[in-house]
């Protein structure tokens, strides 16, 4: 089995598309040895999860970046209700993303609607992981997304 690279579900390895969230997929990486893609984005969002749901997919998606060697991962939980509010999921995960950095699962957090080049922190992120200059202008001060050190 793999994990798809959006969702998180488990799928048949030589799956091309997922069968939950119906994105494509890459094929299965065989006896790897170099390190993983320095950034990963993971969707939680993807197919209006529960809270339960979308948080096992943070934390599995969590594990196979670690196992994979990946450094940097773009957290998609969307950002709430059409009023702004801010949803349960956003909320939901940002509350584990801190609790795991100071447990020291995952080594910083930086909260989409923080990451701007004219921040300190999102400055120092840029610093450690310039493939983000790429899409600098489309997560600037995001509230849908978290940066995820692990």
């Amino acid at each position: 089995m793999k994990i798809c690279d959006t969702c998180g579900e488990f799928i048949a390895p030589e799956s091309t598309v997922c069968p939950y969230c119906e994105t494509p997929q890459r094929p299965s990486p065989g006896g790897r040895t170099t390190a993983g893609p320095p950034l990963r984005t993971v969707d939680i969002e993807a197919g209006l999860p529960t809270v339960d749901e979308a948080l096992r997919r943070l934390e599995a998606q969590l594990e196979r970046a670690r196992a994979d060697g990946v450094r940097l991962i773009r957290v998609i939980h969307g950002w709430g209700s059409a009023t702004g509010g801010g949803g349960k999921i956003r909320a939901a995960a940002r509350r584990n993303l801190v609790a795991w950095q100071e447990l020291g699962k995952v080594r910083s957090v930086l909260f989409g609607d923080h990451y701007t080049h004219t921040t300190p922190e999102g400055r120092d992120l840029l610093r450690r992981h310039p493939t983000l200059r790429t899409t600098e202008r489309s997560d600037r001060q995001n509230p849908g997304i978290t940066f995820v050190e692990v």
